[in-house]
């Protein structure tokens, strides 16, 4: 017992060890290539190996790695000269490559193996995408080997190690963050994938005008449906559950995980760039302005009810109506900034509730403030029936200016 908890240290400071040096080797090189023989490099080096040949053999293209490199570290501890030290680079070059381009003829590809290492069902989209990552580091290695190698057999010491202890890398880096930029790219274009199919199947239901889905920048998925004539008498009557329950049936079709989770019901489909923003708002708790105007002392608002206004989802389910008390809260926030009233009522006189107000209706609301009196009177008519009506016992706000 006391041996293995001492050999997992061990290894993993074989491994940091190994990562240093293979970064810092051609200055190592460069520095001290004459003060240390190239048969103590190789026994260092292949020390280094073989502690972390147990790990490495685990790996894909590990063992093709271990074996050459041993063998590379045998060549200078028994004797290699000097100049043989610069081939390293491109000797780890050329494993590199030879195993990531056997994975691209045998399969699975290099990218792909390292990548189900953390998902392990990637979807076919993703697995495409490992196989051109994979090839591109192929052409990597085979051009970064390359150049090592040509500095390495005829070019100057101080190119050598410009070139693997800085040129190297930077393109190494480079690579890698182009790379991952790439990837997120391909992440979002999976993620909203179930979505696409999901809002295509959507365009075929006769409810639906056109749908577009989106993950909104989250986990759970959504869709925005603008709706035809018959969506909306569909809403009316079976509310909005019922229809949510509907066309996420229809939009899930044969695949579960394209339910949408979160819908956003409109008249017309908003821009692309509003999409995301629009599932990411709370639905809607008030009117639609649609346009105002002040004739002698009433104002008269042109109001639009959304869709999928918040208070729908309750009031009823589904028989959705606009409750009669937000329709008074509504009448004494619109009158609050235009008339500098309160918006607390005391009272009220003559409440009437004529017609029912349903999502979509364009409302005419009127607000006349009888200072003297301190009454507010509202109105809702849907074109020239009136819905609701009552006068109102309110007081002005001190210090505010009123329309009269």
């Amino acid at each position: 017992m006391i041996g293995h908890g001492n050999d997992k240290p061990s290894r993993k400071l074989a491994n940091l060890l190994l990562v240093v040096v293979g970064v810092l080797y051609p200055f190592i090189v460069y520095l001290g290539g004459d003060a240390i023989p190239a048969p103590v490099f190789g026994l260092i080096l292949g020390a280094l190996w073989l502690v972390r040949a147990p790990a490495l053999i685990q790996q894909p293209g590990g063992r093709w790695m271990l074996g050459i490199a041993l063998a590379y570290c045998a060549v200078l501890a028994m004797g290699g000269h000097d100049k043989l030290l610069r081939w390293y680079p491109s000797i780890i070059c050329a494993v590199l490559f030879m195993a990531f381009a056997l994975s691209l003829r045998f399969g699975p590809p290099m990218i792909e193996r390292f990548a189900r290492l953390l998902e392990p069902d990637l979807p076919p989209a993703a697995i495409a995408y490992t196989r051109k990552v994979t090839w591109v580091w192929v052409a990597f290695f085979a051009i970064n080997g390359t150049c090592s190698a040509v500095l390495a057999g005829w070019g100057p010491l101080s190119w050598w190690t410009f070139y693997n202890g800085v040129i190297a890398y930077a393109a190494m880096g480079t690579l890698f963050a182009v790379e991952w930029l790439f990837r997120q790219r391909m992440r979002r274009r999976i993620r909203r994938a179930p979505m696409h199919a999901a809002a295509q199947r959507l365009n075929s239901h006769p409810w639906v005008a056109a749908a577009v889905g989106s993950h909104a920048g989250a986990p759970a998925p959504g869709m925005v449906v603008a709706l035809t004539a018959s969506g909306r008498i569909a809403l009316l009557r079976h509310g909005r559950a019922g229809l949510v329950s509907e066309l996420g049936q229809h939009a899930a079709g044969d695949d579960a995980l394209a339910t949408p989770l979160g819908w956003r019901f409109v008249d017309a489909m908003p821009e692309a760039a509003r999409i995301d923003l629009l599932l990411q708002a709370p639905l809607p708790t008030t009117a639609t302005v649609l346009s105002e105007r002040l004739e002698n002392d009433t104002y008269v608002l042109s109001l639009e009810l959304p869709l999928d206004l918040a208070c729908f989802a309750e009031h009823f389910p589904e028989a959705p109506v606009l409750p009669g008390v937000l329709q008074i809260a509504w009448a004494l926030a619109f009158a609050a900034p235009r008339f500098g009233t309160s918006t607390t009522c005391r009272g009220m006189d003559q409440l009437k509730f004529q017609r029912l107000l349903r999502p979509g209706d364009q409302v005419q609301l009127t607000l006349r403030y009888d200072a003297a009196a301190g009454r507010l009177h509202f109105a809702y008519r849907v074109g020239d029936a009136t819905c609701s009506s009552a006068h109102l016992r309110v007081g002005t706000v001190p210090g505010t200016i009123h329309a009269q």
